[in-house]
């Protein structure tokens, strides 16, 4: 008896800043791979989600908002990592905010056409708001605008899609279609039950950045990089210790707030949310240290693993990653 093939691909998910990314990604792997905030620019980096159906296996990319960035420091990181991701996919998933206006997307279809050959399929994302006015007279002249712009610059879509990343609607259409495109491939990933190829400790890092953004103002956690100092799985419960660096002093005491109540807010609030991603019971130390213009700085920046693509080494042998 015949064994049968397999089939695997990488997809990668592009689109502007707070499309629904990092949540669709989220639902299509079943696990919380990547973090999600109401702000925009939430993900900096690249970030693997893995599906392995029978036969069938997805590499997920997720990639940080594409942006016009300013050269130097981590925007330009950020941009740099979602055209990474374009280089080589089996297709690419260009996602849409309904309340997105056409100038907005310009960027996203100059850096698809300049980046990949793959079949692009063009996701309209929060299709649950767009069912009454104005979203619903707005649609269908918006998609008309993408299609319009997308010729003149050279880009077509292979498919078309309306979904909700949120409530799941449309979702399954979107992924028979891209199983229909991935190759017969070997796996990349044995282990059925890996959800990504990042280590724990970035989870962890994540969960306490996802804490800043959902608790501090507009401006402040973009100026904040988390530090995982210390992670000792062998005590119980484990122990974390963790740094949060600011860019000014000034922003050190609104993370740390008045009686030190907003960062221990923050700690209890990843606390909880790393508990529940681990399993099990942790203790989580935070401090707050001031590391002027991190996100400017070079040397600083590389310290704190956010890397331009170009001064990368050679990736290093598969980690285990995160089980489901």
């Amino acid at each position: 008896m015949l064994e049968a093939k397999t089939r695997a691909g990488f997809v990668a998910i592009a689109g502007r800043p707070n499309a629904g990314k990092s949540t669709l990604l989220n639902r299509v792997v079943g696990g919380e791979v990547s973090i999600v905030s109401p702000k925009a620019q939430t993900t900096r980096e690249r970030v693997l989600g893995i599906l392995t159906e029978g036969q069938r296996q997805i590499v997920f990319i997720d990639t940080p908002g594409i942006h016009r960035a300013k050269t130097g420091g981590i925007n330009e990181f950020m941009v740099e990592q979602a055209r990474g991701a374009l280089e080589d996919p089996s297709v690419v998933w260009y996602m849409v905010d309904p309340r997105s206006e056409l100038e907005h997307e310009q960027v996203v279809l100059e850096l698809l056409k300049k980046a990949t050959r793959a079949p692009i399929f063009l996701v309209m994302n929060k299709s649950d708001l767009c069912e009454r006015p104005p979203l619903s007279l707005k649609i269908p002249v918006f998609k008309e605008q993408i299609r319009e712009s997308a010729r003149q610059v050279g880009v077509s879509f292979a498919g078309e899609f309306d979904i909700s990343a949120q409530t799941g609607l449309g979702v399954p259409a979107l992924m028979e279609r891209s199983f229909h495109e991935i190759p017969e491939s070997p796996f990349f990933y044995d282990d059925p039950d890996q959800l990504s190829d990042r280590p724990v400790r970035y989870f962890v890092a994540e969960k306490i950045r996802e804490q800043l953004l959902l608790r501090l103002g507009d401006e402040v956690p973009y100026s904040c990089a988390v530090e995982i100092e210390r992670f000792d799985e062998k005590v119980v419960p484990n122990r974390i210790e963790a740094i949060v660096h600011v860019e000014r002093e000034s922003q050190k005491g609104i993370v740390i707030g008045k009686g030190a109540t907003m960062v221990k807010e923050i700690g209890q609030g990843a606390r909880v949310t790393i508990e529940s991603f681990l399993g099990r019971k942790v203790h989580l130390g935070l401090r707050v240290k001031l590391l002027e213009d991190w996100s400017r700085d070079e040397k600083r920046l590389e310290r704190l693993g956010y890397v331009l693509p170009k001064k990368r080494p050679p990736s290093g042998p598969k980690v285990s990653g995160v089980r489901r």
